[in-house]
């Protein structure tokens, strides 16, 4: 009898440690998606924060936002030309980086935004379509895309 009662008692408290461990497991789930999520909002953060930093780039000199929104062709003289290619090589970064990060986002809803948008910055910017072709190991998911 004694020890039907022990194997009970420890049936019971293996039932309840089992059901202790599911509740931890997925509260221990949640808590990692979070984590997941939060990172990969800061490094979309990143992105976006490298992307604004060109643009003010662009609003210094005048004429140069042309060469990657408006289909001009890399300027001839210096140091136009020189400009509009740091600032292609810069943005191809931005853009490569942009890319990995929104795939790696989980439940991420902007991936084909942010394809969207390289690929509309590829079509209309003969420079930064070069750049990228001249270099694709350098940004081989951007490159993939063109």
């Amino acid at each position: 009898m004694i020890t039907s009662v022990t194997a009970i008692g420890g049936l019971l408290g293996l039932i309840v440690s089992l059901v202790f461990l599911a509740v931890q497991t997925r509260a221990v789930s949640k808590q990692v998606a979070a984590s997941n999520n939060l990172a990969g909002t800061q490094s979309l953060d990143h992105t976006f924060a490298g992307l604004r930093e060109i643009h003010f780039k662009m609003l210094e000199y005048p004429g140069v936002r042309a060469y990657f929104y408006e289909g001009h062709p890399l300027p001839i003289q210096e140091p136009d030309r020189e400009r509009v290619l740091i600032i292609a090589d810069s943005l191809a970064d931005v853009l490569d980086s942009g890319i990995q990060v929104t795939r790696r986002i989980p439940q991420n809803e902007s991936e084909e935004d942010w394809a969207s948008y390289c690929r509309y910055l590829l079509e209309r910017s003969p420079t930064l379509r070069a750049v990228v072709s001249e270099h694709p190991k350098w940004w081989p998911d951007l490159a993939a895309l063109s």
